[in-house]
This record gives structure tokens, C-alpha cells and sequence, in this order.
């Protein structure tokens, strides 16, 4: 099949499943579902192919997104339980007052987010956004959006996350230029796109989720402060996981294979041990110690499971539509028409990682993908390590870009905040363009310069 059939298949498939979901109110599960197929038997994938290769995809995706998403749930559900998270959100009032808070929600996604996987730092900081939205009220987005935007900035420009260091490894970047550089794009991205939020805050309104009444659970905080765990406590618990996975990254590139430490850490720093370990300490430090019996801990841990059934479904479905578009051929398509046009290398990756992201959904296969396309023209053309580094931040940047329904961290995130779908293209899909642009843009600067 031609690319521009390939392509066309492509485009026309987006268009379906944001028709189905949108208009036709379908269960983002089942349309993702009915999608896959059409689009499997329209670009001519075998019938007997076709399911196999969506159970690989759905299966591919789940296999790590249900550990983190299940345990991460829980332990956010005890944190919030433990009146935790409204520890940590009176902390970050006070240091920043109400009028700042979404940027103090927006800074701690920034920093935790460098050392620790998107979808694990998010989970695990939840129970914090939405106690402060509770507090102050109004607009879910005006908290919802600066934390998640900040984190995926973090999480595809800069090292230790998986898709940068694989693409600097493909064009033989060197990874501490690639961390200057990409902090040098990431945080002006952060920040300058942060000015962007209002503007769309203001046209789309969504409810904080309701919860008991918040003036007498406040008055009960506040007579029962003796009751409340410590702030140290607490931050303990949420920063567990995080450090743990940091040691493993850095085990994992500073020692040597056959290490002893470096064979511990690829355990103890990986997402799901690390969140294992922090679920049983903080049900211990912050439930039983606490007073908490063994039923009523029970009861928390199921009850934080229900809600992310449908989350974890449909994520598992949108790697399945993924799947199928790069079986199908689709990715490659775009790439080989690309290719050929003659763009500048900085413009030809930041599109093309852009592209491959909005037609298979996952940021780090994007950067991949185009780094590995791109990569016997940038070793054979003479550029030096600052320009190899930069080329490598721009695909980075072209990854966070156009974020939408086949992207799981797109579920989790409409789902958790209850957005719908229409609202989610309009706010968290095009903000992260904005971002990604920024970030584009500024390595754009600082390649002039030098």
C-alpha cells in the first residue's frame, strides 16, 4: 500500500474514534476497539493476525501501566486517607499563598518529575492536587493542568527519562550536553507556557470533584491538628518511590554490569517494587501506627481500585490503537515522506517526532523512532556534540506535542479529573503543542547562537 494511502488511513482513523467519542458518546474502550479493527483490515493486516496483534499492543501496555497505576492508586488513597495530602497542601499554601498555589503545584511536578517516570510521579501526587483544589475551589484545570504539563516537559526533554536517553543514544549525543540543553529548553517551556493556562481556564470551566463538606472537615482538621501526621512524614512517604527509582536510573548508568549494587537497584528502583515498598510503609506509618485496624486498611487499599478499572482498560486500549497504526504501517509512512522534503534537521525532527506521536500515541517511541531515522544523516553531516545535543532536545520537544485520545497519560489524566474528551482536545491537547513549540523554539535560538 502506497504511504499517502497509509497516511490517509491514518488521518481518517483519528477522525473516527474523536467522531465516535465525541459525537457519538461511545465508551472510549469500545470505540478504541472497533477503531483498531477497521484499521487493521483497511490497511490490509491479515485476518488472522489481527487480534494478535491487538492483545500484543493492549498487553504491551498494561503490563506496566496496571502495576503503576493500581499501586500508585493505593498509595494515594492512603495518603489522602490519612489526611496527608491536605498536610502537604496547607504546607504549600502557606509558602505561597492561595493566588500561587497552581504554580506551587506546577514547580513540584517540574522537580519531581525529573528523576521519576510521568505516570508514577502523577499518581502519587494527586491526592496532594486535589486536596488544594478543595481548599481554594473554583476551576479543576487551574490545578489539573499546571502539574501535568510541567511533568510530561520534564519527562521528554530530559534525562534519566527512557525516550531521550535512547534517542541520544541512536545519534550518538553526549548525555551531558543533552541534559544542559534540555533543561535550558524545559524550564523557560515550563514557565512561559505556564502563561498560556488562563487563557484557556477562562473558556472551559471544570467543577472541583465534590467531596464531604469542606468547611466542617476543615474545622475538624483544625481542632484535631494532635491527629494529623507530620508534615516530614508524609513527604517522606510520597518522595520513597522517587528516590528509590532515581537510584536505579543512576546505578544503572554510572556502574558497571555485574555489580552488586547496580543488580539491587534494577529491582528495588524499578516503578512497581518501588511503589510496592511505598504502599506497605506508608499503610504502616500512616494507617496501622496511626490507629487504623487491619479491616478499615483493607477497606481503603479495595476502595482505591474501582475507580481506575475503566482508566486501566481504556489506557490498555489506547496502546492498542497504537499498535495497529505501527503495524499497519502508518508511522513509517510519515516518516519516509518527511524525509524527503530537504527541511532544516532541527524542523524535520521536531515535525516528525511531532507526527509519529500524534499517530501511535507514545512520546518515547516517537523520539525513538525519529532519532533512529534521522541518525545516518546527523552522524555523516559534521555537526559537533552541542548541535547533536540540540537536534536531540528538538525531537524531544516534537514528542510532547499533540498529546490526545491514542496517548494513555491523556486517559489517566482526563479520568483522574473527570474532563471529558472534548474538553481534554481543547485544554490538555493543544497546551501540550503550545509547550512542545516553546521548547522547540528555544532550542531554535540557541542553536543560532552557537
Amino acid at each position: 500500500m502506497s504511504n499517502g494511502s497509509l497516511i490517509l488511513i491514518g488521518l481518517v482513523s483519528v477522525i473516527a474514534l474523536l467522531a465516535l467519542m465525541i459525537r457519538g458518546r461511545v465508551h472510549p474502550f469500545l470505540a478504541l476497539g472497533v477503531v483498531s479493527i477497521a484499521v487493521a483490515l483497511s490497511a490490509g493486516i491479515p485476518l488472522g493476525d489481527v487480534i494478535p496483534t491487538l492483545v500484543k499492543g493492549m498487553g504491551g501496555t498494561l503490563g506496566s501501566v496496571a502495576l503503576i497505576v493500581g499501586l500508585g492508586a493505593m498509595l494515594g488513597k492512603v495518603i489522602e486517607k490519612s489526611n496527608g495530602a491536605d498536610v502537604l497542601a496547607g504546607w504549600l499554601l502557606d509558602k505561597f499563598g492561595e493566588k500561587r498555589a497552581a504554580f506551587a503545584l506546577g514547580a513540584t511536578g517540574f522537580i519531581f518529575g525529573i528523576p521519576v517516570f510521568v505516570d508514577v510521579g502523577f499518581i502519587v501526587l494527586l491526592p496532594i492536587i486535589f486536596s488544594v483544589a478543595r481548599r481554594i475551589g473554583g476551576n479543576m484545570l487551574v490545578y489539573a493542568l499546571p502539574i501535568g504539563l510541567s511533568m510530561l516537559t520534564v519527562h521528554v526533554m530530559l534525562p534519566p527519562h527512557p525516550g531521550v536517553v535512547a534517542g541520544a543514544q541512536v545519534l550518538n549525543a553526549d548525555i551531558g550536553f543533552v541534559l544542559g540543553v534540555g533543561f535550558c529548553a524545559a524550564l523557560p517551556a515550563y514557565l512561559l507556557g505556564q502563561l498560556f493556562i488562563p487563557f484557556f481556564t477562562k473558556r472551559t470551566f471544570i467543577h472541583v470533584p465534590a467531596s464531604t463538606d469542606l468547611i466542617q472537615y476543615q474545622k475538624q482538621l483544625s481542632h484535631d491538628a494532635d491527629g494529623l501526621p507530620k508534615f516530614g512524614t508524609v513527604l517522606t512517604m510520597i518522595v520513597l518511590p522517587l528516590v528509590l527509582i532515581m537510584l536505579g536510573t543512576i546505578t544503572a548508568t554510572t556502574l558497571p554490569k555485574g555489580n552488586i549494587v547496580r543488580d539491587i537497584f534494577s529491582m528495588v528502583g524499578s516503578s512497581p517494587f518501588a511503589l510496592l515498598l511505598a504502599v506497605c510503609i506508608s499503610s504502616y506509618v500512616l494507617g496501622i501506627r496511626r490507629g487504623w485496624d487491619k479491616e478499615k486498611l483493607e477497606e481503603i487499599l479495595n476502595s482505591s481500585l474501582a475507580p481506575i478499572a475503566g482508566i486501566i482498560l481504556i489506557t490498555g486500549a489506547g496502546g492498542m490503537f497504537g499498535k495497529v497504526l505501527d503495524a499497519s504501517g502508518v508511522g513509517k509512512a510519515l516518516s519516509e515522506v518527511l524525509a524527503s522534503t530537504g527541511l532544516h534537521v532541527l524542523a524535520l525532527g521536531f515535525i516528525l517526532a511531532a507526527l509519529l506521536r500524534a499517530a501511535q500515541g507514545s512520546a518515547t517511541v516517537a523520539t525513538i523512532t525519529t532519532a533512529t531515522i534521522l541518525a545516518p544523516a546527523i552522524n555523516s553531516g559534521g555537526y559537533d556534540g552541542v548541535q547533536i545535543a540540540l537536534i536531540t532536545a528538538a525531537v524531544g520537544a516534537g514528542s510532547m506535542t499533540l498529546s490526545h485520545v491514542n496517548d494513555s497519560l491523556f486517559w489517566v489524566w482526563t479520568k483522574f479529573f473527570g474532563i471529558s474528551v472534548a474538553d481534554g482536545l481543547k485544554t490538555w491537547s493543544v497546551l501540550t503543542t503550545i509547550y512542545g513549540v516553546i521548547a522547540f523554539l528555544i532550542v531554535s535560538l540557541v542553536w543560532m547562537a552557537v
